[in-house]
């Protein structure tokens, strides 16, 4: 049962599995008994139990075969159950006998054609790279019909319903014609699939190699000229991860310079933000390295991962680390980092933060460039706004390890969310946890379950949402997804980019505005937006966490729960973000004291220390973020160039210890077009030495 949990499997699961399993059972009893209707009532169980499977319950796919009972020996054993039935009511032998057993058989290959077929097209149509913006039309690449993509066989087995339940039907009493029509309805079904899937086969027969896509990606590239890469790596495969690659897109798409944003990961790749920029995703390292960077001089990391290392090994680019936010946590001062040409940070704070690692980074390599994401983040709302006040709880995850195990939700998290909806005066509440939280620790994930359905159970006794609010919500998200899947599809302008944003808006207006003053609001979703939700509260209750650092671009109070109870002026010097904050302590001490703050501003006995904070960890306000991270791209994008002007490159190193020729390697490949040197950075930084975790 524990390994079943493990896998996924879940209470709706485990009642779809065992009902197959029973009705299976009893079909088998009911054969020996000649008891026809209840046999075709458990295979209409069991048609229900395979399409929960194939549409509701997919985890039951693994698990069904990994016990040796997958799609085609379910199929096979659902009709060897109805011949066997023949037999026992003695039909053998009849045209309605010899119908089903053709009807079978033809299905079954019939079934298996279309499944080679289809594998074959998905197969062929398997691009090396993926790309957004960028026009492939001169490899005229055939389109894969909608039916490929979306019947697979454990769609198409379901079409013998017709076969078995004519075959039931006749031999509970009904004319021959029903075992007839049934065979050749299943059947005739599937070769009507087969014949229309054979002529993408053979358009995909002449599917262009994946070297003659590389070189075509090539050709865009190098009319297009990129200067600066957006590089994206992060192996979850979902949003979860993606928002690092999306909080830096505008601020990107800002520069003077000519911009690229490389995926490696074709499952994060939907979850990236629509972008008039180029984009291109190419999971396979020695793809990566075909590609025709050769214009590029900077290169920016939001996230430090392994895959890092198949472009950092590109000694004419200058390597940037970003992040994806300032915090007190040890990966924002990673050693990892020295291997990057320079670490940018919002302010003094980031800086201090790696001279702390001694002997890792060198101090020159650090540079302050703010954080250009946060002009949307707006200042303390009017009186009139927080006459009911609004706290966000943001707690963050568990970390990799437990030495970055700083979340607040399993400690004073369930208690804080149940004091604020039980509050003497009225509070709105929005719960916004890291995306990422629950996923290492199960107390977490049982603590953040609770604060869901306290909410959610408050919620019930307020007015709902109006009915033509919740369809013109509906109808705005359907737009924006639409408008996302077509980013996949086409190029974008910027009017069509402005017309996304404004649909954007739209929703988080009527999102806020509809539900009233007093609902609260549990956001897991990417919307609301994060910045959203600063911009509708007025005070905030977190964690050791970049959410702290951008939060204090609003000038409002902010808690930070203290785990630990450490003295005061002992906790602000080891967590710099925490020193204009309120601390939480056991219990809750300090709550109130926030509170008071964010419902009379006049008496936040913190709004001075937050104003030089604000500026320690995210630097002054003139010149703007914008501006001093266009200026750094800039700068060192003119020092990439003079030490590799345009048409050189660094000579290859031949056997180098660090590169790798395969799956071991750093590299997965051949020399990048122009050659891939191993810098001396990094040379030097993966010395055997204490490295750190990446984040």
């Amino acid at each position: 049962m524990n390994r079943l949990r493990h896998l996924g499997v879940n209470g709706t699961a485990l009642a779809v599995l065992a009902a197959m399993g029973l009705s299976f059972l009893l079909q088998a009893v009911e054969v020996a008994m000649a008891q026809v209707w209840v046999f075709g009532v458990l295979a209409l169980v069991l048609y229900t139990t395979e399409w929960m499977v194939a549409q509701r319950v997919t985890v039951l796919t693994k698990v069904l075969s990994r016990i040796r009972v997958g799609l085609t020996v379910r199929m096979l054993l659902r009709q060897i159950l109805l011949i066997a039935l023949y037999v026992s009511v003695g039909a053998i032998g009849t045209p309605a006998y010899w119908s089903t057993f053709a009807g079978l058989a033809a299905f079954f290959v019939l079934s298996l054609g279309y499944d080679l077929m289809r594998m074959q097209i998905l197969r062929r149509s398997r691009l090396p790279v993926r790309t957004r913006n960028l026009d492939l039309s001169a490899l005229n690449l055939p389109q894969v019909p909608r039916f490929v993509r979306e019947l697979p066989m454990n769609r198409v087995f379901l079409a013998d319903f017709a076969l078995v339940a004519g075959g039931v039907a006749h031999l509970a009493g009904g004319p021959e014609w029903l075992a007839v029509g049934g065979a050749a309805l299943s059947a005739g079904a599937v070769l009507v699939l087969a014949l229309a899937t054979v002529p993408t086969l053979l358009a995909h027969l002449r599917f262009p190699s994946d070297a003659e896509v590389i070189e075509e990606v090539n050709e865009r590239l190098r009319a297009y000229r990129p200067e600066v890469v957006l590089y994206f790596t992060f192996g979850v495969g979902s949003q979860n991860g993606v928002y690092q690659a999306n909080m830096w897109l505008e601020a990107v798409e800002r520069l003077d310079r000519r911009a690229l944003v490389v995926f490696r990961e074709h499952a994060n790749l939907p979850h990236l933000e629509p972008t008039p920029l180029p984009v291109v995703c190419v999971p396979r390292a020695d793809d990566l390295a075909a590609l025709d960077l050769s214009t590029v001089r900077v290169a920016l990391y939001p996230g430090n991962a392994g895959k890092n290392i198949h472009l950092v090994q590109r000694a004419e680019i200058k390597h940037v680390f970003v992040g994806h936010g300032d915090s007190d946590k040890l990966p924002s001062s990673n050693r990892v980092s020295r291997i990057f040409d320079e670490i940018w940070v919002a302010g003094r704070g980031g800086r201090e933060r790696y001279r702390r690692v001694r002997h890792a980074i060198d101090d020159r390599d650090v540079v302050e460039v703010g954080r250009p994401q946060l002009d949307v983040v707006e200042g303390p709302r009017s009186a009139a706004e927080r006459s009911v006040p609004t706290v966000i709880y943001a707690p963050t995850w568990e970390g990799v390890d437990d030495n970055n195990y700083l979340t607040s939700a399993d400690t004073v998290g369930v208690e804080l969310v149940e004091r604020l909806l039980a509050g003497g005066g009225p509070v709105r509440l929005i719960y916004k946890p890291h995306p990422l939280l629950g996923k290492r620790s199960p107390l977490a994930a049982a603590a953040h379950r609770r604060i869901v359905e306290a909410i959610t159970a408050h919620n019930r006794r307020l007015d709902p949402v109006p009915p033509e609010a919740e369809r013109r919500l509906a109808e705005l998200r359907a737009r924006i997804e639409h408008f996302r899947r077509e980013s996949s599809e086409r190029s974008l302008t910027p009017g069509d980019l402005a017309g996304y944003r404004d649909l954007l808006r739209q929703w988080h207006d009527l999102y806020w505005t509809s539900a009233g003053p007093l609902r609260h609001h549990v956001v897991t979703d990417p919307f609301p937006t994060l910045f959203s939700c600063f911009n509708e509260s007025d005070a905030m209750v977190s964690d050791i966490s970049s959410v702290v650092a951008d939060f204090i671009a609003s000038g409002k109070p902010y808690a930070i729960a203290d785990l630990w109870d450490t003295a005061d002026d002992e906790f602000r010097a080891q967590y710099p973000s925490a020193g204009a904050g309120y601390l939480l302590r056991p219990g809750l001490a300090g709550l109130d004291e926030v509170l008071a703050a964010a419902r009379e501003p006049a008496g936040d006995a913190m709004a001075r220390r937050r104003e030089v904070l604000k500026e320690y960890l995210l630097g002054p306000d003139e010149p703007d973020a914008q501006t001093r991270f266009s200026a750094a791209v800039d700068d060192l994008y003119e020092r990439g160039l003079r030490d590799f002007p345009l048409g050189t490159f660094a000579e290859p190193v031949p056997a180098d210890p660090f590169r790798g020729d395969g799956p071991g390697g750093f590299a997965e490949g051949p020399p990048a077009s122009g050659g891939d040197a191993v810098p001396p950075r990094l040379r030097e930084a993966l010395r055997p030495r204490e490295t750190g975790a990446p984040s």
